[in-house]
């Protein structure tokens, strides 16, 4: 999976998380940069990320990624 699919894909899930269809994130973008990415928003954007790619991380790798672009190059790594 290309990495600009991977993106294309968190995005719909952090759109969907965050209920607002109108975010738009780029490799930079992190849980600050977005209203609603909290703790629980958090929880629903791993849980869809092993339900819709298979892909499983530890809290501490979550712990340590830092922004969506981070998050999409651990992605493609476990596939």
């Amino acid at each position: 999976m290309e990495k600009n699919e991977v993106l294309n894909k968190l995005q719909d899930i952090i759109r969907e998380a965050v209920d607002d269809d109108e975010i738009v994130i780029n490799e930079k973008s992190s849980a600050s940069d977005i209203e609603g990415w909290d703790s629980l928003a958090q929880v629903l954007i791993v849980g869809e990320i092993q339900n819709e790619l298979g892909v499983k991380f530890t809290s501490t790798e979550i712990g340590e990624i830092t922004n969506v672009g981070e998050l999409a190059e651990a992605i493609i790594a476990k596939l």
